[in-house]
C-alpha cells in the first residue's frame, strides 16, 4: 500500500509537466498566459479557502482551543515576509509595465518573477500535500486517488501559467531546469520524506508548515496575480480564465 501511495504523489506531478506541454500548442502565448493569470487568481483563492485553510485548522485545533488562530496568523505572517523579502534576490519587476510600449522588458521581467516565485513556493506547498497525500493512500487507497486527482487539477494550469511566465527570459538556464524539475519531484519528495523516516508528521509541525504556505499563497495572490488581473480586467482572456477558474473550482468542490 505504501508504494502505490508514493506512486500517486509521483503521478500529481506529471499533471504540470502535461501543463507544460499544452503550451506547445498555442502560439499566442500572451493571451494564453492572461487566460492562465485569471484562472489561477480564482483556483489559489479556492485552495486558500476551501482546501488549505480548513486543512491547517482541522490539525492545529482537534480539542477546540482558540489559540490555534495565533498561530496560524503569525506563521502566515512569516510566510508572507518570507516570500516577500525573496522578492530581492529574482528579477525586477514592477506592475507599472503596461502604459507604455518601451516598458516591455520590463513587463517580461515581471512575468518572469511571477512565474518563479510561484514555483518556488508551490514546490513548498506540494511536497506538504504529498505527505497529506501519501498518509492518506496508505490509510485509504480510493481517498488518496481522488486527492491526487484533485490536486492534479490544480497543477495543471499552474504548470501552463508557470512553464509560459519563465518562458520570458529566453536563455536557458539551469535555475529554471532545477525548478521544473523540483515541481515535478515536489508531491514524491515530502511523500518519501515520511516514507523513509516510517512515522507520521507531528500534526503541530504540519499546521506551522501549512501556515507558512497559505502567507506565501497569499502574497502570490494579492500581491502579485491580483493587480495583473486588476490592469487587465477588461481583457476577455482574463474575464474567461476567472469564469473557468470558478467552473474548476466547482467541480472540485463536488468531488
Amino acid at each position: 500500500m505504501e508504494s502505490i501511495a508514493l506512486l500517486l504523489t509521483l503521478m500529481v506531478g506529471l499533471f504540470f509537466l502535461a501543463g507544460m506541454f499544452v503550451t506547445k500548442f498555442f502560439k499566442n502565448k500572451e493571451k494564453l498566459v492572461q487566460f492562465t493569470t485569471g484562472f489561477t487568481l480564482v483556483l489559489m483563492f479556492f485552495l486558500i479557502l476551501m482546501d488549505l485553510t480548513p486543512e491547517i485548522v482541522e490539525v492545529l485545533n482537534p480539542n477546540e482551543d482558540r489559540r490555534y488562530i495565533i498561530v496560524i496568523f503569525l506563521f502566515s505572517l512569516f510566510g508572507f515576509l518570507l516570500l516577500k523579502i525573496l522578492d530581492f534576490f529574482v528579477p525586477e519587476h514592477s506592475h507599472e509595465h503596461h502604459e507604455k510600449n518601451d516598458n516591455k522588458k520590463e513587463h517580461e521581467n515581471h512575468v518572469y518573477h511571477i512565474g518563479f516565485i510561484t514555483a518556488i513556493s508551490l514546490v513548498i506547498h506540494n511536497m506538504l500535500e504529498g505527505i497529506s497525500m501519501y498518509i492518506a493512500g496508505v490509510n485509504d487507497l480510493k481517498a488518496g486517488l481522488l486527492m491526487a486527482l484533485s490536486v492534479g487539477c490544480h497543477n495543471l494550469p499552474l504548470g501552463i501559467e508557470i512553464y509560459i511566465s519563465m518562458s520570458y527570459r529566453k536563455e536557458k538556464s539551469f535555475s529554471k531546469l532545477g525548478v521544473y524539475a523540483l515541481l515535478l519531484l515536489s508531491s514524491f519528495m515530502g511523500a518519501l520524506s515520511i516514507f523513509l523516516m516510517g512515522q507520521e508528521i507531528n500534526p503541530y509541525f504540519e499546521g506551522i508548515l501549512l501556515s507558512i504556505t497559505l502567507g506565501m499563497l497569499l502574497y502570490i495572490s494579492l500581491c502579485e496575480l491580483l493587480p495583473e488581473v486588476v490592469k487587465n480586467i477588461q481583457k476577455k482572456e482574463i474575464q474567461w480564465g476567472m469564469l473557468a477558474g470558478v467552473g474548476l473550482s466547482i467541480l472540485l468542490t463536488l468531488l
